[in-house]
């Protein structure tokens, strides 16, 4: 936006908040990714929310997960961020998307184009979102809590960056 009459920007942008919330976003594709690795291919995103300080990650799976299922998602969420993969955004047709693998949402209307991110080789989602420039950007990745939110779907609390390291030092 424009002030008209001073002719400068009307808006600032939070650049730390931004920073932030861009980490616990990136977070939630690699999660998304390593849920699907551990658990199967079978888990779908059922919702999410990312915060400047947190994500939560809802997804369909029949069952708790156990302390080693979460202990092998942070490991590899953890091992993607050390990777310092690429992360790049493409703009491309949807049927184009969904052919080169792109993960799209369930119920989800999209146009004729779409945004694909793709993080290194591993992660490929249509996404709109803000992201880091690459995985190593995230830091590093903490699971606060898992549990059910109704019958078949589970939801994970985690964080990123100093917000993980802090849950870390915590437990």
């Amino acid at each position: 936006l424009l002030d008209l009459e001073a002719r400068r920007p009307c808006l600032t942008v939070d650049e730390d908040r931004r920073r932030r919330l861009r980490m616990n976003h990136s977070a939630t594709h690699l999660l998304h990714l390593a849920l699907r690795e551990v658990l199967g291919e079978h888990v779908k995103q059922a919702g999410s929310r990312v915060a400047e300080n947190s994500l939560r990650f809802d997804f369909n799976h029949f069952e708790a997960l156990t302390a080693e299922q979460i202990e092998e998602i942070e490991v590899r969420v953890n091992d993607m961020i050390r990777a310092n993969f690429e992360v790049a955004t493409q703009i491309m047709p949807l049927e184009e998307a969904k052919g080169a693998g792109a993960t799209a949402l369930f119920g989800e209307k999209y146009g004729a184009n779409v945004r694909v991110v793709q993080i290194g080789q591993c992660s490929k989602e249509l996404c709109g979102g803000t992201h880091v420039r690459r995985s190593g950007d995230i830091g590093v990745f903490s699971v606060v809590s898992e549990g059910a939110i109704s019958s078949g779907v589970r939801r994970i609390e985690a964080c990123a960056g100093a917000s993980a390291l802090r849950s870390v030092i915590e437990q």
